[in-house]
Order: structure tokens, then sequence, then C-alpha cells
């Protein structure tokens, strides 16, 4: 099941958990503890974006901004060499 959840975030355009599960058969829940445990074995690793606002007025000094990072997942070399076997 590492394998396959590794698959689908290699070959998904966009991470979502929804999507894994349902490509799976497994649920959200299920797909987290999963994609945690390849986070540990190092096969993939989580990346937060840029910390500072990306919107239209480009950063300002107001508190309140909702702006937060995206996380991104990223397959690491050691995940890619163990899809290719």
């Amino acid at each position: 099941m590492l394998k396959d959840t590794l698959k689908e975030i290699y070959s998904a355009k966009l991470y979502s958990k929804y999507l894994i599960g349902k490509s799976l058969n497994i649920s959200e829940e299920m797909v987290d503890q999963l994609v945690n445990q390849l986070i540990r074995l190092g096969y993939i690793r989580e990346e937060m974006g840029s910390p500072t606002c990306e919107g239209k007025c480009m950063g300002c000094s107001v508190s309140s901004c909702k702006t937060t990072p995206i996380k991104m997942i990223s397959v690491t070399e050691k995940g890619k060499k163990l899809l290719n076997n």
C-alpha cells in the first residue's frame, strides 16, 4: 500500500488526500497515515511554500492577513528509486 500511495503522489499533478484515497479506495485518514509513514521512511518530503504574501498586494503590514503558505509534497531520490524497482 505504501508503494501504491507513493506512485499516486509521484504521478499526481496536485496532491490531494481525497483523490489519492478515491484512487486507492481508502479513507483520507488512511492516506494521511501512509503519507506520514512515507515521510518518516524518507521516500517523500513535505515542504512549506513561501511564508510571505504572494497575493496581489505583494505584502503589507496588516496583521490580520489570512495568507498561509502552501504545503507541498515531493518524492525524494530514495522514493524514485523505490518506484523504479
